[in-house]
Formats: structure tokens, C-alpha cells, sequence
């Protein structure tokens, strides 16, 4: 193996011995909407923590169906280099950010700044997720999709440097062609290139041609932004936590995103004040 495929098996089984281990208090719904015309995940062990099924926007549109997953502190705060140090607790981090919310996802999508320089993989590791994810015919692994504006560091970036992980790069044709050589080293890492910055919807239509139908954005704010303001996040799941915290003035969207609910939960036991909301956009 090499250093990086070594880095790959490491993280593996700590994420899925931190999942596995991890104490799951169960949520609690508060409210619901019509849920008819979306698609439903999930199996026993995430319905009996989830309080019910898992809802998806249908896959009806030229575009892939696409899900928005942030957590916020109780001041409204989501810049934070680690989500789950906003609050949001055990449930939310293992069920939802690396559960649910990807689990049927063909693709996780992120800004560059969010991976730059980790050593993340954007996937699903309780054991229970897993079998959940292979029994929908879906690969062990979602795509790992990265959008920049900029340069990336492939040399210091897990994601860029495991051929076993499929990649896909959007970016405009100016920082393609300035990728060339690293991307060249790398045969597993795809690319979608913008003629414009702003040229997002494109973007997403040629990942539907591609294959991807569904996909789970993570974030950053800057990303996620240009997402919402371009028309292409059908669900928004926020998880509020209980507490202040995270980078003051940093609100996910700089007005309220109201949207239609589908349902709203609390946590329960130690995770009491929690909220978790989903919105049709």
C-alpha cells in the first residue's frame, strides 16, 4: 500500500469505530409536512433514531437533486473548521451529517476551502449506513466533488490521492489548464470546466450527464451560497444547536431561508434543545 492508501484504511476504521461507538440519543418530531412527493431512505436502526424516514426531493429535473447540510450555533454562527464543535451534537454528526444526509447521495460536494489541506473522506461509516447505502446498489463511497475558484493542494489533500475514491473538479478553464500536470498524475480526478465563474447551473447539468443524480453539499458558506442564489438546493437540513458559539457574523445565508417545512425534530436526552429542520427551498 502506499502512504496515502495507508492514510485512507487509518481514517476508515477510526471514522467507523467512532461511529460505532459513539452514543446516538434518538430525535424527536415536533412537527411534519407533506411528505408525498418525496423519496423516503432509511431502515430499522435509523427510523428508531431518526423518528421516521429520511425525506429526498425526487430526481425530476435536468439537474441533480440536491440537499444543503449545515449546522448552526443558537446565535445563527456555521463558520467553525469542525461542524460538530458548533453543538450540534452525537446524532447530528453520525445520523445525519455522515448519515442520512449522504446515504443515498451519488456525490458529496464541497468548496475548496473546506478540504484544503485535510485528510477528510465524505462518506457514510456506522456499519448501519453502510448496509444501508449497499443495499439502495449505490458504491461503498460517494463521489467526492470539489468546486474552486482557485488553486488546490493535491499534494496535502487525502481526497485528491486515493485512485480507489472517484473525483470530480469543477473549476473555469483558466485554473484547469494551470491544474493540467497534477491532474495528469491523477487519472481517477475528473473535470468539469466553467466558461464562467458564475456558471454553476452548467455545472450541475453536466454532473447529471455524468451520472450523478443526487448529491449532498457540505459547505462552505461561499459554495453554498452560490448554490442557493443559482436555484440548485431543493432540501435544506440545518441542525441548530443549543448553544452560542462558532465565528461571530457568520450566518449560513445573509437573510432567512424559510422554504417549506417537512419536518422539524428535537434531540432528546443529553442532547435536549437541539433542533433539526428540513425545508424544501
Amino acid at each position: 500500500m502506499t502512504d496515502w492508501e495507508t492514510r485512507f484504511a487509518d481514517l476508515a476504521r477510526r471514522k467507523t469505530r467512532e461511529a460505532t461507538a459513539a452514543m446516538l440519543p434518538a430525535l424527536q418530531t415536533v412537527e411534519g409536512g407533506a411528505t408525498n412527493e418525496l423519496d423516503a431512505v432509511g431502515n430499522r436502526w435509523t427510523r428508531r433514531l431518526f423518528d421516521g424516514d429520511f425525506y429526498l426531493s425526487k430526481v425530476t429535473r435536468d439537474i441533480p437533486a440536491t440537499g444543503l447540510v449545515f449546522v448552526q450555533s443558537r446565535d445563527g454562527n456555521t463558520g467553525a473548521r469542525n461542524p460538530s464543535s458548533l453543538g450540534g451534537g452525537e446524532t447530528d454528526k453520525h445520523l445525519i451529517y455522515d448519515g442520512l444526509s449522504r446515504v443515498a447521495a451519488n456525490g458529496v460536494l464541497t468548496g475548496a476551502e473546506t478540504i484544503r489541506g485535510s485528510q477528510v473522506i465524505f462518506s457514510v461509516w456506522h456499519p448501519e449506513l453502510v448496509a444501508l447505502r449497499a443495499a439502495m446498489g449505490l458504491p461503498r463511497h460517494p463521489i467526492q466533488i470539489v468546486a474552486t475558484l482557485g488553486g488546490l493542494k493535491f499534494d496535502d489533500t487525502l481526497l485528491f490521492n486515493v485512485p480507489e475514491l472517484p473525483v470530480i473538479v469543477i473549476s473555469t478553464a483558466v485554473w484547469v489548464e494551470r491544474m493540467k500536470e497534477e491532474l495528469a498524475r491523477r487519472p481517477w480526478i475528473r473535470t468539469i470546466t466553467m466558461p464562467q465563474p458564475d456558471d454553476l447551473p452548467g455545472a450541475f447539468r453536466r454532473l447529471r450527464s455524468m451520472g450523478v443524480a443526487r448529491i449532498s453539499a457540505i459547505g462552505g458558506r461561499t459554495i453554498a451560497r452560490a448554490m442557493i442564489d443559482a436555484g440548485l438546493i431543493q432540501d435544506l437540513y440545518l441542525t441548530t444547536s443549543p448553544r452560542p458559539g462558532g465565528e461571530p457574523n457568520t450566518p449560513l445565508y445573509p437573510t432567512p431561508l424559510d422554504g417549506r417545512l417537512v419536518v422539524r425534530k428535537r434531540g432528546t436526552g443529553p442532547e435536549s434543545g437541539v433542533v433539526f429542520e428540513h425545508r424544501l427551498l
